[in-house]
């Protein structure tokens, strides 16, 4: 299967995963991701995802099987339906255009296949916490011969020993009392170590699981190579101000989009109060690193490296108990940062890149200059380079007989233009703010220290507002802007500490990777890093 995009190429073929043959046919169901067409031209057939605007050429027969899939049926199903298309075919294609978010693989199963389950939870000095977390595990909608509660006590020195051993007679829950705190990824790697689960599903005392939060996540690591799955992570509450910008940007939320986690992607990690990963799987990497945080991205990036699929399903959710004093706020966001140069140490190939549209890079160079040597009257030709872009991509379109309309590549290409802009000012407000503010006051009054300072300010307030708009958060805008503002600085003056404090420049390293008209660079990689994201 060869896959084509407005600007760029490359192979969606390959080998299968490691274990795709592990599940039956039978047992999945198969949907088309939103927006995703099926376009058939003659004997010529294609796969078009909209956002971000892909092309895919398949196979007529692969064509029928997706329609298939799209009525309803299993995938044996539409196998069968296909004249001469064996299974393990149907199931490599089907693994892939997965793995680019096209289509999403749901096993269909019945209670008896749901594995057993070991939910592990650390602990200390939470009393409250912990008896409300256990009640809400009580109400969870899981078989209860498969389930098992480990609650591990961190060296508690109040009554959440006793808090949790008044539970023993409702869950089938076992205690493990440290005598010293170890830290939570410790704790986490000693309940692991007595489980007897196949799963282990990791939440945190100040989470309350929703009913089907195990129900909804466990098929997932039925999937061919899946081993790790998480879901979201929601307010406990949303009555103050700070709840409810976390309700729509705690790091811990990855959005309401499936997607497939990996570094350098869209969705980079998964929080470790809401992750289930097969037993096998985790001790096959040793288990969480024990870390001061930021344990859990480390363990998303080693499964990944091991060649590991992890997914991200937000419909098993927790809800957590966000921090919504300013203080505590702030620490753990200077906290998120600083552990980046720790983890960039550990795994130096996860450094953040930034894709820059050339056509939009080269428009934004004419204004700016226009501008800076007064000469506005030439500002408005920076639009010249993009509409070539455009052009470019309309031809290269036309030429390859791709089904993609000159609007959708419009389309496309704009929200191209955005996201580099939009990703380009987090990068400044999240990791150079300081450093361009330093410079720009010893720069005084001239031209390039206002424009210094215009940049810091801009992506500061833009990216907030950008944010606002598209995020729809339950709160006035002002306290949206200084909510994300104190977030980004926060997280940039923990980044700052986190260089000095391991002597290392690795969190303030941008690769940038150009994209010529002619179409993607070979070496760029698959998407858009979310910086300052944990």
């Amino acid at each position: 299967m060869r896959e084509r995009a407005a600007a760029s190429s490359g192979d969606a073929g390959g080998e299968a995963a490691p274990v795709a043959g592990a599940i039956a046919a039978g047992a999945l169901r198969c949907q088309l991701a939103p927006g995703v067409r099926l376009v058939r031209r003659g004997t010529a057939a294609w796969v078009v995802a909209p956002d971000p605007l892909r092309v895919w050429r398949v196979q007529p027969a692969a064509l029928e099987l997706l329609a298939h899939c799209r009525a309803g049926r299993t995938v044996g199903e539409a196998v069968a339906a296909v004249p001469g298309l064996r299974p393990a075919v149907a199931l490599r294609l089907l693994d892939r255009l997965a793995e680019q978010g096209a289509v999403q693989l749901e096993p269909v199963g019945d209670a008896a296949a749901l594995p057993s389950v070991s939910v592990v939870i650390p602990v200390r000095n939470r009393p409250r916490a912990i008896a409300a977390c256990l009640a809400a595990i009580e109400r969870l909608d899981y078989p209860r011969d498969r389930l098992e509660v480990i609650v591990v006590d961190d060296g508690s020195t109040d009554a959440t020993p006793e808090v949790v051993a008044a539970w023993a007679g409702r869950l089938p829950l076992r205690l493990i009392r440290l005598p010293a705190p170890a830290g939570q990824a410790a704790g986490r790697n000693r309940g692991a170590a007595a489980a007897r689960g196949e799963v282990l599903a990791f939440t945190d005392s100040d989470c309350l699981p929703t009913p089907g939060w195990l129900r909804e996540l466990v098929p997932e690591l039925a999937l061919p190579g899946v081993a790790a799955v998480g879901g979201a992570v929601l307010p406990a509450e949303e009555t103050r101000w700070l709840q409810r910008y976390e309700a729509v940007r705690s790091p811990l939320f990855q959005g309401v989009r499936r997607a497939s986690v990996r570094p350098r992607a869209p969705v980079a990690y998964l929080a470790s109060c809401n992750l289930l990963v097969r037993r096998r799987a985790f001790r096959a990497v040793g288990g969480f690193a024990e870390l001061p945080v930021g344990e859990d991205v480390d363990l998303i990036w080693r499964l990944c490296a091991r060649g590991a699929r992890v997914q991200y399903r937000p419909d098993g959710a927790v809800r957590h108990d966000h921090r919504d004093r300013l203080g505590p706020f702030l620490r753990r966001r200077a906290a998120y940062g600083g552990s980046e140069a720790l983890l960039l140490e550990r795994h130096p190939e996860n450094g953040r890149y930034l894709v820059v549209p050339m056509g939009l890079a080269l428009g934004l160079g004419w204004a700016l200059a226009g501008l800076a040597t007064r000469r506005a009257r030439l500002a408005p030709l920076g639009v010249v380079p993009p509409a070539i872009d455009l052009a470019l991509a309309v031809r290269r379109t036309r030429r390859a007989g791709l089904p993609v309309e000159p609007s959708l590549l419009l389309r496309a290409a704009l929200r191209g233009y955005g996201a580099a802009l939009y990703w380009g000012a987090v990068n400044v407000s999240r990791y150079y703010a300081i450093p361009a503010l330093a410079v720009s006051l010893a720069a005084g009054r001239s031209a390039p220290g206002r424009g210094l300072r215009l940049a810091v300010g801009l992506s500061l307030l833009g990216t907030a507002v950008v944010d606002w708009v598209r995020l729809g958060p339950r709160l006035p805008l002002p306290h949206f802007v200084a909510a994300h503002a104190l977030d980004a600085l926060a997280y940039h003056l923990g980044s700052l500490a986190g260089c000095a404090r391991h002597r290392t420049l690795r969190p303030l390293r941008l690769q940038l990777v150009p994209r010529w008209p002619a179409g993607r660079a070979p070496e760029e990689p698959a998407g858009p890093t979310r910086p300052g994201r944990r």
